[in-house]
């Protein structure tokens, strides 16, 4: 099984071995495995390249003859790696044949699987599979092809499914009753993240169920002033701030709002 990690600098293995791969045969299988699995060589090397020259089909060429013979040596076959096939329209593709095994993808299934389990009420299950896929997470997704314009949504995708799958924990830390502890986590959001709406709302909550209901109106009050003119955001806070405040907003289990 190939495997190769791109939420950090990337890494290419066959089982357990790690794979020799020089940075631009790094940077071709990425943009391989972005693609989708399957890239025309033209459109290959204008992802590697952006301005391919005339020399850069016969570079990619090597490139790919190079990464299958280390495969080879590494104990598995070459067609584990990478096909070339040439079109009856004399086009020619490059495809991964089998099924990599890629982080970013266990990355993805695992956000996923932890928001369904949000949904369902089950919160300790989602702590845990959130808790589990952020513990992949490096920081800085693909920085060995940060660079280049086929990798910038790839990236961007990424992170924000690493924000979202970072709610989906705080959501069921206070859901299952862990309120108080992320408090402080949600504190510095605040500061670091001040347009995301969100975070004064989840802020509120935990500080309201950790017995801190003035403070916890008056983190509303904050927003509400901050998103003045922004219409449903500012009315949720408003809502929220008077169950605050008659003490209506429930105290333990599904956030209520």
């Amino acid at each position: 099984m190939i495997k190769i990690d791109m939420l950090g600098p990337a890494k290419f293995w066959y089982g357990d071995l790690v794979l020799d791969f020089r940075p631009l045969e790094k940077l071709v299988h990425i943009a391989l495995q972005v693609a989708g699995g399957t890239r025309g060589m033209a459109e290959l090397a204008e992802d590697v390249w952006v301005v391919p020259t005339s020399g850069s089909a016969s570079t990619l060429r090597g490139c790919l003859s190079k990464t299958r013979a280390k495969i080879v040596a590494a104990g598995g076959s070459a067609e584990e790696l990478t096909l070339t096939v040439r079109l009856s329209g004399g086009r020619t593709v490059v495809t991964t044949p089998s099924q990599w095994d890629v982080d970013a993808d266990r990355f993805r299934d695992g956000a996923a699987a932890a928001h369904a389990a949000y949904d369902a009420g089950q919160f300790d299950e989602a702590r845990t599979l959130a808790d589990a896929t952020l513990k992949l997470w490096y920081g800085d997704p693909l920085p060995n092809a940060s660079d280049r314009p086929f990798a910038l949504r790839y990236i961007e995708e990424l992170k924000a499914l690493h924000w979202a799958a970072t709610i989906i924990r705080i959501k069921a830390d206070i859901c299952a009753g862990w309120h108080r502890e992320v408090i402080a986590e949600l504190r510095y959001l605040a500061v670091d993240r001040p347009g995301e709406g969100e975070i004064p709302m989840l802020l509120a909550t935990a500080l309201y169920r950790s017995d801190m209901t003035p403070e916890a109106a008056e983190v509303c009050q904050r927003a509400i002033a901050d998103r003045a003119g922004q219409g449903t955001a500012g009315r949720r806070l408003q809502d929220l701030q008077h169950a605050i405040l008659t003490e209506r907003a429930p105290l333990r289990g599904a956030l209520g709002w």
